[in-house]
């Protein structure tokens, strides 16, 4: 045992080359030599072997024994870029299996894979599951317009977790004012009229919980596990833990806003501290992908010069929006802006005060409308607006504040003050009255524009399958052209709405 100690103080001390691993496996062989004890340095030099191994710094080789030998030495690695080799016999049967510390285990449970002695320490197994992961990484929505919502990014997370978690259930619970998607699973919420006098409501913000008793999870979970297909996952005991939202400001610890709870489930007795400290592991690992998984969708989504969303998003995401609106059975409203004049701002002021001018309507717009509306920049001057659960006489009030909302500016320009301002030409329609085709109802839109655009730009008209268009002005009641002096619109189809005349 005491040739055995001495061989570990070796290995760590000098034969194994510490300044290939990171820095907390070093801190940890400097932590292990100071305490002196057998089973710590035994755990740590077999950790920082299994991590050299890995990088392909230690190179199994076969030694030839003498003839006759009755000694048969242990394992032997060759160090990665010289001759000097390394005994790890000292390891004894942990160099074949590596059965790592619970602290430093992986999450997918490795405990009944093991090696040869033989052979590599890392069975098919460990790399399947590694490539698994990669795998399902790359399978996490990113780019459709719903792989943005919390609820999609939460489930994406939870399904990734779940293959490398099989003695565990993992759920998030949301506020009640969150939205879920259809198809979110994992995700729920509980009202809270049915909190009734259990720990959730006692429970302040940012405090984890141990539940040792399954009568004590939230219903949801309760009836997920028992409906599972083999029927033999019996919960017994759990915790929840806080879920942090994503930040990129840097803001301290305190400050964090709880963005939901993460549960995790179990049918084994892993004890309260070692499953709180795991499901806070967890938690972390799906803030920081909900994070990345946001900043990616927001790159892919959003037009760099105004910060509104781009065309790439509103053709999506129209399409998604109708097919809400039409299973929900509630109107729709879709609004094609044009910004009036504006290529005499790019002549006459130059282009950097024609951004200018584009970042304050985008700026403006999302002043005036509602966080559930939808605002794309579709064109250079030219944008969308994605109206849900609006109805026409609702919209018509949302175009006459829009009409009536200043779209202007002080900005110096060469030394002197200008009044930069701008007004909007505006054309609308409204789902299932204008039709139910996301094409037609662009079409008709745009034809509403370029109708507002002929009769004098920034106003703005609502189709009617009459041909009795309704006009709005600015700071003007809404107004219908009388019979026989209608504005009727003859279009011509070549891809888009191109050919517009007027007849009174």
């Amino acid at each position: 045992m005491e040739q055995q100690h001495t061989a570990l103080r070796n290995l760590l001390a000098g034969e194994l080359p510490l300044d290939r691993v990171g820095p907390h496996l070093r801190q940890a062989a400097r932590r292990a030599l100071r305490s002196g004890e057998a089973e710590r340095l035994r755990l740590v030099t077999q950790v920082v072997v299994g991590e050299l191994l890995r990088r392909g710094d230690l190179l199994r080789v076969a030694v030839e024994q003498p003839a006759g030998s009755e000694s048969v030495r242990g394992p032997i690695c060759l160090l990665k870029g010289t001759n000097r080799v390394v005994d790890l016999s000292a390891l004894g049967g942990d160099y074949a299996t590596f059965n790592f510390p619970s602290e430093l285990r992986p999450l997918h449970d490795t405990t009944q894979i093991t090696a040869p002695a033989e052979k590599s320490p890392y069975s098919l197994s460990d790399f399947a599951g590694m490539l698994g992961a990669m795998e399902d990484a790359q399978d996490l929505e990113i780019g459709a317009p719903q792989s943005g919502e919390k609820s999609v990014i939460l489930a994406g997370v939870l399904r990734l977790l779940r293959k490398f978690t099989p003695q565990f259930r993992l759920f998030i619970m949301l506020d009640e004012n969150e939205s879920i998607h259809e198809g979110a699973d994992g995700i729920f919420q509980v009202p809270t009229e049915a909190h009734g006098d259990s720990w959730i409501s006692l429970r302040e913000e940012g405090h984890s919980v141990w539940i040792p008793s399954p009568g004590e999870l939230p219903a949801h979970i309760l009836k997920q596990t028992a409906e599972e297909e083999d029927g033999t996952f019996e919960v017994t005991s759990g915790v929840a833990v806080p879920l942090w939202s994503p930040t990129s400001d840097g803001t301290a610890a305190g400050q964090r806003q709880e963005g939901g709870l993460v549960f995790v489930v179990t049918r084994d007795d892993w004890g309260r501290e070692p499953l709180l400290r795991l499901a806070d592991r967890l938690a972390r690992f799906v803030t920081r992908r909900w994070q990345h998984q946001q900043e990616v969708n927001q790159r892919i989504h959003t037009d760099s010069l105004t910060g509104v969303f781009n065309r790439a998003f509103f053709d999506s995401q129209f399409t998604l929006e109708l097919e809400r609106a039409r299973r929900s059975e509630v109107p729709l409203t879709l609004v094609i802006a044009d910004l009036d004049h504006f290529k005499r701002v790019n002549d006459e002021l130059g282009h950097q005060l024609g951004d200018r001018a584009l970042q304050l309507v985008a700026r403006r717009l999302q002043e005036e409308l509602r966080r559930i509306d939808h605002i794309c920049r579709i064109g250079g001057e030219e944008f969308a607006l994605i109206l849900p659960d609006t109805g026409q006489e609702a919209a018509q009030e949302v175009l006459g504040r829009l009409l009536d909302a200043a779209f202007s500016e002080e900005v110096v320009h060469e030394n002197r003050v200008i009044d930069l301002s701008v007004t909007f030409s505006y054309g609308a329609v409204t789902f299932p009255a204008a039709g139910s085709d996301a094409f037609e109802l662009y079409r008709k839109a745009d034809a509403m524009l370029y109708l507002s655009k002929d009769l004098g730009r920034n106003q703005c008209h609502f189709w009617n399958s009459l041909g009795e268009h309704v006009r709005i002005l600015p700071s003007s009641p809404k107004s219908r052209f009388p019979p026989g002096a209608v504005w009727r619109c003859s279009v011509v189809v070549t891809g888009r709405w191109c050919g517009l005349s007027a007849t009174c």
